[in-house]
């Protein structure tokens, strides 16, 4: 992102969040592009909210952030620890128990990139033949769909989708799991099966973004040819064909028109 498109996405942000509050999610993204182009009081002013009111914690940090280096060793470091040490404390004090759900998540995470990660270099065993990787393919399918367990539960306990907005910062490259599942044509149904009225309310009370209901859309149109809530546009589409997918489709097919306009106007997509 160059540095004129960073000002306009940072402006659009900030518009954003005079309508519907502060933005957690889309602020700890800006993050790596503010801290990029040396937009430093502003990568302050907006860590420190993260710290303070949304629950950013070092300990889940995953070590791949551009600024990572910067506030833990390096010329941020002297401001961010003595900020840290309060704002964290000030946090702690309104959310001690959530730290025990971010855990959860957070190892949740890790173990979907290390069984992901041994599983592609299992398949890379060239004696394997197609009955074998088929068979290992489904074992992954079968533990991410598991593992998202962790999410599930929250949502049922607490009767919302948690995301960085009204829960807490896990960390900022964290997706709890349903992107994951939705790339697994076996698992994309039964996932949003079980996450989709929590999801719905969390979009509805303006705590996160319309994503998910996009993703389920572009991947079950690569995996059934349809989508359901029509929010997948012509642009999109070589973003989700099959490799092998070698039509011209200049349009997504909706499963069921009725429906799809119902969701717009509900959800205000129109």
């Amino acid at each position: 992102m160059d540095k004129e498109y960073y000002l306009k996405v940072k402006g659009a942000i900030l518009a954003l969040e005079e309508q519907f509050g502060y933005e957690a999610d889309l602020k700890l993204t800006l993050l790596t592009y503010s801290y990029y182009h040396k937009d430093l009081d502003f990568f302050k002013e907006q860590l420190e909210v993260l710290v303070e009111n949304h629950g950013f914690t070092v300990a889940f940090m995953k070590g791949l952030e551009s600024y990572y280096e910067a506030i833990l060793n390096g010329e941020l470091s002297s401001w961010f620890k003595a900020m840290y040490l309060k704002k964290h404390f000030i946090w702690l004090e309104s959310n001690f128990e959530k730290q025990i759900d971010q855990r959860k998540f957070y190892d949740m995470e890790l173990k979907n990139q290390t069984v992901t990660a041994l599983v592609s270099k299992i398949n890379e065993i060239q004696s394997l033949d197609s009955v074998q990787m088929a068979a290992v393919d489904s074992k992954l399918s079968e533990v991410l769909f598991s593992n998202v367990s962790t999410v599930y539960s929250f949502c049922r306990k607490n009767d919302y989708y948690p995301t960085a907005k009204n829960f807490a910062v896990v960390h900022p490259f964290f997706s709890n799991g349903l992107y994951q599942n939705f790339q697994i044509k076996e698992n994309i149904e039964r996932t949003w099966l079980l996450f989709e009225p929590y999801i719905k309310k969390s979009y509805l009370r303006n705590e996160m973004d319309y994503a998910a209901f996009r993703n389920y859309d572009g991947f079950t149109f690569k995996y059934f040819g349809y989508q359901k809530y029509g929010l997948v546009t012509s642009d999109m589409i070589p973003l989700f064909k099959s490799i092998n997918d070698t039509s011209e489709l200049t349009a997504v097919p909706v499963q069921n028109a009725f429906f799809a306009e119902k969701a717009k106007r509900e959800f205000g997509w129109r």
